[in-house]
């Protein structure tokens, strides 16, 4: 009996030592997926953007109050390319190229989903201006991607714009200028807005050669 019960004893203590020694294996030879780390620890916002109606433009909706000293270097210049890039989806659009303008809507996601990744250290002021610009922008160039008209396109382009001037207010343009600027006959006479490079106006939304001089400088860095 009690060579049984010995017996039975080292055979437990066998299979807990062979349990306990696979369950380390596991835990050292595969990767355990972790949780994402989102950008300032805000997890990415999925609501979608509404470019039914666009708003009459007022000063005050795009004035950015941010301490200067909260935006660093890096935040400096990953908004610079981002805006940099939308300056080029406008400019597509400005020559009626669908294919450009989808390629450089698939930039911007890209840019926004992988930076929303990583930690730029933001503090609050410039965490809520930047998660907030950087949702909108990437929600529209998803849904300038599900296009497949020129029309939506335009739509889709068009509720980008304010979220794309106060990036472009803290970017580093080397000193270029930037005007905001507006065609009330935009979008079937709703109206729509655009950050261009220059004065001259050269509309992104002209659907046809009469509208490409339709518009004015409104705003401007």
């Amino acid at each position: 009996m009690k060579k049984s019960l010995s017996i039975l004893s080292i055979f437990f203590t066998f299979s807990f030592l062979l349990s306990a020694c696979g369950s380390q294996q596991t835990q050292q030879g595969e990767e355990v997926p972790g949780k994402e780390v989102e950008l300032a620890g805000d997890e990415a916002d999925e609501t979608p953007v509404d470019t039914s109606q666009v708003v009459a433009y007022n000063p005050r909706d795009t004035v950015v109050n941010v301490n200067e000293a909260e935006i660093n270097d890096l935040l400096r210049a990953h908004t610079s390319v981002v805006v940099n890039t939308y300056l080029e989806l406008g400019e597509a659009l400005m020559q009626d190229d669908a294919e450009a303008a989808r390629d450089r809507a698939e930039q911007i996601r890209e840019m926004l989903e992988r930076n929303e990744q990583e930690n730029m250290d933001l503090q609050p002021q410039a965490k809520e201006l930047y998660t907030n610009a950087a949702h909108i922008i990437r929600q529209s160039a998803r849904n300038l991607l599900a296009a497949d008209t020129m029309p939506p396109i335009r739509t889709a382009y068009a509720a980008m714009a304010p979220a794309a001037y106060k990036l472009a207010k803290i970017s580093d343009f080397n000193g270029q200028d930037l005007y905001y600027q507006f065609c009330p006959e935009a979008l079937e006479g709703e109206g729509a807005y655009w950050l261009s490079r220059t004065a001259e106006i050269n509309n992104p939304y002209g659907e046809n050669d009469s509208m490409k001089n339709c518009g004015e400088t409104v705003g401007g860095i």
